[in-house]
């Protein structure tokens, strides 16, 4: 392809709460984007069990083709399919759908945790996947799923993560990708291959599982013609692709969303017991590298603070926030309370009330509370990240900030001034673009090399220091380490 040719790669950027589809266009060495439709979801609960309504997510899937079809005049040329992590379907042996997939909020898991770990110890799950155990992950679902309906060793034929499962249903074969596989803590580091020991350990029979394919590659067809591409099928891997990488490039990241994903860039898998301390898991990208990252809770949050106000005005919450002072303390994210749906407001005056006596009041307050937490999360979970990949990572380096928090105007400042860090804000659309790039990638218009300069060209980045009126690095340093005070009460 000559570069005055022009290619249309429909990203569907599938999150806990909307199907998005953003319709980008590589002209003359430049991407240009565009929203063509949306749609919103949410979590269903099913008599006590939470799922997802795949069907009102599918029916948004075949809209925004029917949208960005409309927009172009023509069907677009590829199409490609990123997700949350860690959920997934589980098809007969007609390729149908066997039930709604299953939510990783849902609280299954928690009754049959401990019989997994006794099966599979930490310190073996960690050697055999590089992805540090959590309950959330697919392989602690499907162990609680078969302790509960054992009839699913007859009834299911295959099982295949949640961007491959909408990708089967465009027309796809039925494989995963090796990135959103490698979410999963079924594959092996980097996930060349399904782990045998893990499989027999927990029961989970290795014939349900998909053949391994590599990501930016073609998937295949969907019955109006257009090209499926494989973009790396996890949110993260596709926002970290958008990062624009050269070769085997260190970087320190944040993509920041529902969750935050505090990360390094490396190579390959780090597997010492070093990394498995700092609650580390080694997450495979698009380009077939490592992600080197740990998960903390992020604006779910707020989502939840939201959902509980009434309130849809992200910005006027945030400019709020700005306008009122800290009440100079931080709650963890990460602790238990905080992992359910429910009252967020409440529950994050309950955690305060109990851990410091004090608590927000009023939205702006709690809201603030929630960008300070962040930060300080940020900070502690960075250095721990820098004390294990060491002289990798120069310790001065900048953090690249993108997803939904690149959009809001505390959180980057917050984060600099908590990490003593420059932070470089991208795009709130990393996702949608990584998805987009590796599609390009996979129809030989964009040559891997080239990717960090047609982001250069196509995006701008913002700067953001570490010092500044908006955050004080000194209160921040105090914050975080009642951060981890509290964290190990």
């Amino acid at each position: 392809m000559t570069s005055t040719d022009e290619h249309h790669a429909l990203a569907l950027d599938l999150g806990s709460s909307s199907v998005r589809a953003v319709l980008g266009t590589y002209r003359q060495g430049v991407i240009s984007t565009e929203e063509v439709f949306r749609l919103h979801h949410q979590v269903v609960d099913d008599h006590g069990t939470l799922t997802w309504d795949l069907e009102r997510i599918m029916d948004g899937v075949r809209r925004s083709i029917a949208m960005a079809t409309q927009r172009l005049g023509r069907v677009p040329d590829s199409i490609g399919i990123d997700t949350w992590g860690v959920d997934y379907g589980l098809l007969d042996a007609h390729g149908e759908l066997l039930r709604a997939p299953r939510a990783y909020r849902d609280r299954r898991m928690a009754r049959w945790a401990v019989d997994l770990d006794r099966a599979l110890p930490v310190e073996a799950a960690w050697r055999e996947t590089g992805i540090l155990p959590q309950q959330i992950n697919t392989v602690y679902q499907l162990y609680a799923d078969l302790r509960q309906e054992p009839d699913l060793i007859d009834r299911v034929d295959r099982f295949l993560p949640l961007p491959d499962l909408v990708a089967h249903l465009l027309g796809a074969p039925a494989q995963a990708g090796r990135a959103i596989a490698s979410t999963t803590g079924l594959a092996s580091p980097g996930a060349r291959e399904w782990s045998a020991r893990v499989l027999q350990a927990t029961g989970i029979p290795e014939g349900w599982m998909p053949p391994l394919v590599d990501d930016a590659t073609v998937a295949g067809t969907t019955p109006e013609g257009i090209t499926i591409v494989r973009p790396g099928g996890h949110d993260t891997a596709c926002a970290v692709h958008a990062l624009g990488l050269a070769g085997d490039e260190v970087r320190l990241f944040i993509s920041s969303g529902s969750w935050s994903l505090i990360g390094a860039a490396v190579p390959s898998p780090v597997l010492d017991a070093a990394a498995l301390r700092a609650g580390l898991t080694n997450e495979v990208r698009t380009d077939g590298g490592i992600r080197l990252l740990r998960n903390l809770t992020g604006f779910w949050l707020l989502q939840e603070c939201q959902r509980a106000w009434n309130e849809p005005d992200t910005g006027a919450l945030v400019e709020a926030a700005g306008d009122c002072a800290s009440i100079g303390v931080v709650i963890d994210p990460d602790d238990e309370l905080f992992a359910s749906p429910g009252d967020m407001p409440a529950k994050i005056a309950q955690w305060c009330r109990s851990h410091y006596k004090v608590a927000p009041e009023g939205p702006a307050q709690t809201v603030r509370l929630i960008l300070e937490s962040l930060a300080c999360a940020h900070a502690a979970y960075a250095q721990g990240l820098q004390g294990v990949v060491g002289d990798q990572l120069d310790p001065a380096a900048p953090i690249h900030l993108v997803g939904g928090g690149a959009r809001n105007s505390l959180l980057p400042a917050m984060t600099a001034a908590a990490c003593h860090r420059q932070v470089i804000v991208g795009t709130p659309e990393a996702s949608a673009l990584g998805n987009i790039l590796a599609q390009l990638e996979a129809a030989d218009v964009l040559d891997p090399s080239a990717r960090g300069e047609v982001l250069r060209r196509s995006i701008g980045s913002v700067e953001v220091e570490a010092s500044g009126t908006i955050a004080d690095p000194g209160a921040f340093d105090a914050m975080r380490e009642r951060l981890g005070n509290a964290t190990a009460d």
